[in-house]
């Protein structure tokens, strides 16, 4: 029962009690409904206002695709995002995404980035955030604003263009000579400008300051200089890349020149694979103006010290560049075909970190002459274009231009296609007891060997569905421990061709 449903002796001793009369309550109950309305028509003009800077942000894309891009992501690992111009939303960013002028781009926590804007490059480190822009019809040099973080540049030697790089880092300029790599950092402190190879030129309200190899210039967040205890590292280059062509480990050259630090002053070198230095962690105390390090495939933290005082610190990453693993056709395989040619389907295992895969098939053992030859992105390819004959094939990887080193082919394959008219003839015959012919390998180092233990074996004698991607010999590494032992999957399951195995097929593991 409300107010107005009682008598008015009752009701008019219960609004003295409140102090209120009805009319007071009437006003309350109009002061609510004017608020819910005001607190909706918010709400709405907000989600108005959203959809609307979406739908601009959206249009300034799609117009964006119309401009020509300054540069490519090269490299990425974990969180780069870009956000054009005046635009609201961030976008994410992989490797071959284009880059264009007026972008603002930002790594992540535990993230990095290699952007390749002519035959420059510029890396990003964690927590980085810069805008590239350039002049609207491409000439010039690329202007790169550090707002916040660490990076590192890398000028070309032979640049055709002429476009180098100049770097704006609180409100200071640092023109870059071809050939130049340099390393930035902007904090709280202050930046910090070190030249690793060549030279630059740092100018401050109309000075100039010439920065050589193993110099560098220092200023706190008032643009005043410091004198602080430092060590410009000249090898190995900012976020180096390195590629690994053998079992052991890959000797990698350090060298710094020392900045106000007394002669007999020695330093200390610590490398991990952890950012904490607790894992695989290494050390080479008493140093003065260089080390050399052995070290295997990973991801590598390292650090240099004066006492316990951090003078430089910077990773470096190790790459497995051998040759894959050939998985199909098989080693001394035969395909046979009445008419058409068969179609065979190439496939080797991956290699992290590779761009892409050279595929080479050949006559010849020696491969002097080349009946195929294919740059492939994947990690297989199809083709019906060769005749009867015994084929050579291998594969190679190739990296990215930012590493330093030569991937090796793999060892060479074979197999044969016959032509015949004999219709009870199998499509398909691997020879038995004919095992592939592989030269010993030198034993591996412990880190080695727990970076290539295998993953352990599931129960046998079960069924396995397959998976896409999957190969026999995939499966009987994963099943077995050893790619060797496919054969056995295959005479289990009575496989016409092992070449030819589909997704959601169901085989049984002996």
């Amino acid at each position: 029962m409300s107010d107005y449903d009682l008598p008015p002796s009752v009701a008019e001793q219960k609004h003295s009690v409140s102090g209120k009369s009805p009319v007071d309550w009437q006003s309350e109950v109009k002061n609510f409904w004017f608020i819910d309305v005001l607190v909706v028509l918010v709400f709405l003009t907000t989600a108005v206002l959203s959809i609307y800077m979406f739908r601009q942000d959206l249009m300034l894309t799609l117009e964006s695709r119309d401009e020509n891009p300054v540069g490519t992501i090269i490299i990425r690992n974990n969180i780069i995002q870009r956000r054009y111009a005046d635009r609201v939303i961030w976008e994410r960013l992989f490797v071959d995404s284009p880059v264009y002028s007026g972008d603002l781009i930002r790594a992540a926590d535990l993230s990095d980035a290699t952007i390749h804007l002519n035959e420059n490059e510029v890396s990003l480190n964690e927590n980085t955030l810069i805008r590239i822009q350039q002049s609207h019809d491409g000439s010039g040099s690329f202007q790169v604003d550090l707002r916040e973080g660490n990076l590192s540049v890398t000028t070309s030697a032979e640049s055709v263009s002429g476009a180098g790089i100049v770097l704006n880092i609180m409100g200071r300029e640092v023109q870059t000579a071809p050939g130049t790599v340099l390393s930035a950092e902007l904090g709280d402190e202050g930046m910090v400008v070190q030249v690793t190879e060549g030279e630059a030129v740092f100018i401050e309200e109309g000075e100039t300051r010439q920065l050589s190899e193993g110099t560098m210039i220092a200023k706190d967040s008032r643009g005043v200089e410091r004198k602080i205890a430092a060590a410009v590292v000249t090898r190995p280059q900012p976020n180096a890349r390195y590629l690994l062509n053998s079992q052991e480990g890959l000797p990698v050259d350090f060298a710094w020149k020392r900045i106000n630090l007394d002669a007999e002053e020695t330093l200390r070198l610590e490398i991990a694979s952890d950012r904490n230095f607790s894992r695989d962690l290494q050390i080479l105390d008493g140093l003065v103006e260089k080390a050399q390090m052995k070290i295997d495939a990973g991801n590598w933290h390292w650090r240099l010290l004066h006492q316990d005082a951090v003078l430089r610190a910077g990773e470096l990453t190790v790459t497995d560049a051998s040759g894959p693993e050939l998985l199909s056709p098989a080693f001394s395989a035969t395909f046979r075909y009445q008419n058409d040619l068969p179609q065979l389907r190439f496939q080797w295992s991956e290699r992290p970190g590779a761009s892409h895969y050279i595929l080479e098939v050949s006559w010849a053992q020696d491969f002097s002459t080349l009946q195929m030859s294919r740059q492939v992105s994947a990690v297989s390819f199809i083709s019906s274009e060769l005749g009867p004959g015994t084929w050579h094939w291998r594969v190679r990887p190739v990296f990215p231009s930012n590493y330093n080193g030569k991937a090796d082919y793999s060892e060479v394959s074979n197999f044969q296609i016959e032509q015949t008219v004999d219709t009870k003839a199998p499509v398909f015959e691997l020879p038995v007891n004919v095992p592939k012919r592989e030269p010993p390998r030198p034993p591996r180092s412990p880190a080695r060997q727990r970076e290539l233990a295998p993953v352990a074996a599931p129960v046998q004698g079960r069924n396995y569905t397959v998976k896409r991607g999957d190969t026999l010999s995939k499966i009987a590494d994963f099943v077995y421990g050893d790619s060797k032992m496919w054969r056995r999957i295959f005479q289990a399951n009575d496989i016409s061709d092992p070449d030819l195995i589909h997704v959601n097929q169901v085989l049984f593991i002996p």
